[in-house]
C-alpha cells in the first residue's frame, strides 16, 4: 500500500489557545506527542500531532545556538502545533508537503555565499549568538557533526553554506518563478544545511506564499524526512514572494 502524499500544517498558539486545543484532541481520543528531542520531531510521518511548548526552545542542546533565531521572532513564546490533518478552525502558518521533482536551477559557490552573508538584509536579520561559533564549545560542534553524520569537513566551513541559505529566504538572489512568485529555495543537499526548521516553521522565510526546502541532517534523522528532497511550504497569510532591499 502506498504511502499517502507527506502534508504537515504548521500552527503557532497562545498558550491558552493551546490548552484548550489540546483538551479538544483529548476529547477526541487524540493524545500531542511533545518534542522532547529535537524541535523537528513533529515533522515525522508517523506523528499525527506534535508540539513544541512556549519557552522550551532554548532547551534543545543540540541544535540550541541555531534556535537562537525563534528568540527573536514574532513566535517568541507562543507554541508550536504541527499536525497531518488541518485543525478545525484555524487558520495554518505554513502548510509543508514533499515537491515530486525539483533541482535548484543554480547555487552559488563560495564567493557568492560570502556576498549573500554581506547584505544588509542578512546582517540585521541574524542573532548574534547565531554567528558566534567561536564561544560554542568545540566538542559540541564535533558532537553536533558526528550525531549528524558529517564526516571529513570542518564545522566553519560548512558554516558558511548553513547562513548562506538563511540568507537566500531572507532576501532571495536565488529562487524559481512560479505562478507569478519568486519562490526562494535552499542553497544545497541536506549535509550543507542546517536548521531547516526555521523555514519550516515560517521563523525564517515566512513573508514568502512559498519557498522550498531541502531538510536538514537533523531532520532527516529526528523526522524522517527524505535526504536532498525538496518540500514545498506555503504560508497562506504571507503578504506576498517577500522584501528585496538588495539588487537580485
Amino acid at each position: 500500500m502506498a504511502r499517502p502524499v507527506y502534508r504537515k500544517y504548521v500552527y503557532w498558539l497562545e498558550a491558552d489557545e493551546f490548552a484548550r486545543l489540546k483538551r479538544k484532541l483529548a476529547e477526541s481520543g487524540i493524545i500531542p506527542h511533545q518534542a522532547k528531542k529535537a524541535v523537528c520531531v513533529p515533522l515525522a510521518w508517523d506523528i499525527e500531532v506534535g508540539y513544541v511548548p512556549a519557552g522550551s526552545w532554548d532547551r534543545y542542546g543540540l541544535c540550541k545556538r541555531q534556535l537562537s533565531w525563534h528568540a527573536q521572532s514574532p513566535y517568541a513564546g507562543q507554541v508550536l502545533l504541527v499536525s497531518s490533518s488541518p485543525m478545525k478552525g484555524l487558520a495554518p502558518t505554513c502548510v509543508i508537503t514533499q515537491r515530486k521533482k525539483f533541482k535548484p536551477p543554480r547555487l552559488p559557490n563560495g564567493d557568492e555565499k560570502l556576498a549573500l552573508l554581506s547584505r544588509p538584509s542578512y546582517k540585521e536579520s541574524r542573532p548574534q549568538v547565531w554567528e558566534d561559533i567561536g564561544a560554542e564549545d568545540p566538542e559540541q560542534q564535533e558532537r553536533w557533526m558526528r550525531v549528524m553524520g558529517i564526516r571529513g569537513k570542518k564545522f566553519s566551513e560548512l558554516f558558511i553554506g548553513h547562513c548562506a541559505t538563511h540568507a537566500n529566504f531572507i532576501a532571495p538572489a536565488y529562487y524559481i518563478e512560479e505562478d507569478g512568485l519568486r519562490v526562494p529555495y535552499s542553497l544545497g543537499k541536506s549535509l550543507e544545511i542546517c536548521s531547516a526548521c526555521l523555514e519550516y516553521y515560517g521563523i525564517i522565510g515566512g513573508q514568502h506564499r512559498r519557498k522550498l526546502v531541502a531538510p536538514c541532517p537533523g531532520a532527516v534523522l529526528f523526522a524522517g524526512l527524505a535526504v536532498n528532497r525538496f518540500y514545498e511550504v506555503t504560508c497562506p497569510g504571507a503578504a506576498g514572494d517577500g522584501c528585496y532591499d538588495e539588487k537580485d
